[in-house]
């Protein structure tokens, strides 16, 4: 099996790889930002559930048609043009934030405009490493990609959380945004951080031949990928249980823990980003392994895909009963080395199981499974954390459990990807 950096030795995927690193560092700085932000204008975990599903419901909708934009046309050129509105929305946040008149609503629209960017990026950014690297990298090159993807995850949250902290409480009158030029720095550097992938992608010109899918028109194609992926059994499979993990498990995680460091945890924002961190060292760490090491069996997938979310909904109960940093970093760092690892075997497989020319329509599909019930799991943990966050921590992980274990007892769920 290639090394761990033998696709970076590959010209075209190396500076795909550097200007997605550069600004994924950045999206991860935000990704702290975003829900603090709307923590302070409103002091709601329902506000900030409202927003991640506004964000949701525009990448869940739209992302079949992503997919079927990149299979269409070249996915160089749709990661680009959802880059450069993504940098516009970014830097119209910093800009109103710094200047103090951001409010909830324009928090809203940034949102679904992101959101709607998000869904042609998603299935255009899975559906560029098979036309740069050779099959046999895949698996390494995933591993780049989901190890550099995690090393972010560590650095973004825990240099935006110590900036926050470091710069907050810069609203000193009554009715003033606290946090505000802390807040608009974190912003303007995710916004600096988007000029490196979109100078990479914009170079990437000469060095990228797309494939052209068949010419039917954009209806016809989408309907072909959906059709593709539903008579394929394993990924039938997988889809449907990703949109039933999905939706009692990604709302309650993305609201409870922001939430419980913001109710909860002395340490603020410092603590949400040391959490998200514990994470991404976790799958940095899974994701090498996976590279280095080698993937086991195809029929492995479902089993360790069910464990792995059994280990998260542990996780949740975990933080409805214990309000001390450290144990909860060491849990989600634990669950963090099998998940780094999954996703590497997930993504590698899909690369190499689906046809070239309906990579980007098949992608979104499972994207769209993921996507789909985020905003309804986001809104509702929004509602029950606002009404009792140890509740909407312990029906989320209770259910997660169940149906990781009912779906250890279905013999095709168990032997996905055979």
């Amino acid at each position: 099996m290639p090394g761990f950096t033998a696709p970076l030795r590959e010209p075209a995927f190396r500076r795909f790889w550097f200007g997605g690193a550069i600004s994924v560092f950045g999206d991860h700085l935000t990704f702290v930002a975003m829900p603090w932000l709307v923590l302070k204008l409103t002091n709601d975990p329902l506000a900030m559930g409202t927003v991640i599903a506004v964000a949701a419901v525009p990448r869940a909708v739209f992302m079949l048609f992503g997919g079927a934009f990149s299979d269409r046309w070249s996915p160089r050129l749709v990661m680009l043009m959802s880059n450069i509105v993504r940098f516009s929305v970014v830097v119209f946040l910093a800009g109103s934030t710094y200047y103090g008149f951001v409010t909830f609503p324009a928090v809203l629209v940034s949102g679904f405009i992101f959101g709607l960017a998000d869904a042609f990026l998603f299935p255009a950014a899975s559906a560029m490493p098979p036309r740069l690297l050779e099959p046999e990298k895949l698996a390494a090159g995933n591993g780049v990609m989901q190890g550099t993807f995690q090393l972010n995850l560590v650095l973004g949250p825990m240099v935006g959380g110590l900036l926050i902290a470091l710069l907050g409480e810069s609203g000193d009158q009554t009715g003033e945004l606290t946090d505000r030029v802390a807040l608009a720095t974190v912003l303007a550097i995710d916004a600096l951080t988007f000029l490196a992938s979109i100078w990479a992608l914009a170079t990437l010109r000469e060095r990228f031949k797309p494939e052209v899918a068949d010419q039917s028109s954009l209806i016809n194609s989408l309907i072909d990928g959906l059709r593709w992926a539903w008579r394929d059994t394993s990924v039938r499979i997988f889809v449907l249980l990703m949109g039933v993990l999905s939706l009692i498990f990604r709302g309650p995680f993305n609201v409870g823990v922001p939430t419980l460091a913001n109710m909860h945890l002395p340490e603020g924002a410092a603590a949400f980003g040391t959490i998200m961190s514990a994470l991404g060292v976790g799958s940095i760490i899974g994701a090498i392994l996976a590279a280095t090491r080698g993937l086991p069996a195809n029929h492995w997938m479902g089993r360790l895909l069910l464990i792995d979310f059994a280990l998260f909904g542990a996780i949740m109960l975990l933080m409805a009963w214990v309000h001390e940093l450290a144990i909860i970093a060491t849990a989600v760092l634990l669950a963090g080395i099998l998940d780094g690892y999954i996703i590497v075997f997930v993504t590698t497989w899909l690369q190499k199981h689906v046809p070239p020319e309906r990579m980007g329509r098949v992608m979104a599909v499972v994207m769209f499974s993921t996507q789909g019930l985020f905003p309804v799991s986001s809104a509702a943990a929004g509602a029950l954390a606002r009404w009792d966050l140890a509740a909407m921590l312990l029906i989320g992980g209770f259910a997660a459990l169940l149906v990781a274990l009912s779906g250890l007892m279905i013999t095709k769920v168990r032997r996905l990807g055979f």
